[in-house]
């Protein structure tokens, strides 16, 4: 169980000190402390908190595609300020967990840090690392309902603000009894499974003008799709509009992140789409739950898998979109510094070795070598470490040595390659690279002068 211990302010305020006992201290169990501190979870209660409380349910269900077992998600925004996501993945488990005696779907969405995202038994990789975001979104949601379809039949349980509960009628200011336990709602046929959550965000936490972002839900989709090929995600807007026409979005993308470079491209192209691809192999040692319950650290091997797509333009501008499984890393990481490091270090050699750099002439620089570049930086490995829960930056630095050692291998081979196609793309891109240099010394030079 989580706590965190606080001060009270008026201590703080206007008390000497000579008074304070550990009666003074309040402990926040479990989920208290999410309510408490929603910023160190979420990261904001404003418009983006609430979109992050969406994509933390959301992700859990492309974990289940990430893992071959979901190939369907829907995304609804329900005019009563309700949202509900629907997967066909496995289901949440529905059988009691021992060491709680409480049902899997109660373990995850009312304990912080739990789920099938630790150990390594259930996800190779995912997006869901920290084992909080079900119960974080429970525990900031004046109402949530979780129905889960398992073992030929429909499970179902209600929450208000983190307990669970029954509600007598379907709106969050419904009257509330609390109650432990799934019940079983109704028969569905054996093979059917999946997980259904639909929750009102709690405006006793978020602020009035917090509002989920049509676009931003469509960007993000349309990126998820991109990432997990074969995944279908649709997008269901039934809030009033003007028009009062219900919108409606598909996703789905066979090409992966190929595909998401050229949509990416703002120019002309100077080469084809490349695909570096690759995997190395990198050991940590991480607390591993033995029999007995006690954490005994442990040093295991883990493997991270490359898959970039890179394509250079004909314009100046650098696209550069960064993945850790499908999560983005808007400010990069490790896996975004192995990636320029080698890219620069690769072109420069292909540069002296084809003799298009003088011998008196400087190394080209990072930006000289991503000018016009469009590309998809994607690692996917079994929990990685990101700084904070908002997972904006990739902090595993074997990351870094191992998409770097797979970006000089394969992009060396096509730099150096002697198919006539690829030599003529490889030589277009060089004279590009080369071109940008000179020309950033040249206006250097005139600067100076």
């Amino acid at each position: 169980m989580s706590a965190e211990t606080t001060v009270p302010s008026a201590l703080l305020a206007g008390d000497d000190g000579s008074n304070y006992t550990a009666r003074h201290l309040l402990v926040l169990e479990g989920l208290e402390a999410v309510r408490k501190r929603p910023g160190m979870y979420i990261g904001s209660t404003d418009s983006r908190g609430l979109m992050h409380c969406l994509w933390e349910i959301i992700d859990n269900s492309v974990d289940e595609a990430l893992g071959g077992y979901c190939d369907h998600i829907d995304v609804i925004l329900h005019d009563d300020s309700s949202v509900e996501v629907r997967d066909n993945g496995r289901g949440i488990p529905v059988d009691v967990e021992p060491k709680t005696g409480l049902s899997g779907v109660e373990v995850v969405m009312t304990k912080l840090h739990a789920g099938g995202k630790f150990g390594g038994g259930s996800y190779a990789a995912s997006g869901g690392l920290h084992g909080v975001g079900a119960s974080v979104v429970n525990a900031l949601s004046a109402r949530l309902d979780v129905e889960v379809d398992r073992s030929g039949h429909t499970h179902g349980i209600s929450f208000r603000r983190g307990t669970p509960g029954i509600f007598t009628e379907t709106s969050p200011d419904a009257p509330f009894e609390p109650a432990n336990g799934l019940t079983k709602v109704r028969k569905v046929p054996k093979a059917r499974t999946g997980t259904r959550i639909r929750y009102w965000a709690d405006r006793q936490i978020f602020l009035k003008e917090a509002k989920l972002s049509l676009e931003g839900l469509h960007s993000r989709a349309r990126q998820t799709a991109f990432l997990v090929p074969g995944l279908t995600i649709v997008v269901r807007d039934e809030r009033l509009t003007e028009s009062d026409k219900v919108e409606e979005s598909t996703f789905r993308y066979d090409g992966g992140i190929g595909e998401f470079c050229e949509f990416l491209a703002p120019d002309k192209p100077v080469c084809d789409v490349l695909r570096l691809q690759g995997e190395g192999t990198f050991k940590e040692t991480v607390p591993v739950l033995d029999e007995l319950g006690h954490m005994t650290p442990t040093e295991v091997t883990r493997t991270l898998g490359v898959d970039i797509a890179l394509r250079w333009g004909a314009g100046y501008d650098t696209t550069l979109r960064s993945f850790v499984n499908i999560i983005a890393t808007p400010k990069g990481g490790t896996h975004v510094t192995g990636f320029e490091r080698s890219l620069a270090k690769t072109v420069n050699e292909a540069l002296r070795s084809g003799k298009l750099l003088r011998v008196a002439e400087d190394d080209i620089t990072k930006d000289d070598a991503t000018e016009g570049l469009t590309a998809v930086v994607t690692v996917r490995l079994a929990e990685p470490q990101f700084e904070g829960q908002t997972k904006e930056v990739l902090g595993t630095s074997a990351a870094n040595r191992i998409v770097a050692a797979v970006v000089a291998k394969e992009l060396k081979a096509f730099l150096t390659s002697a198919k006539k196609d690829e030599k003529v793309q490889a030589r277009a891109v060089l004279e590009k690279v080369v071109a940008a240099a000179r020309t950033r010394v040249a206006a250097r030079q005139h600067k100076e002068a």
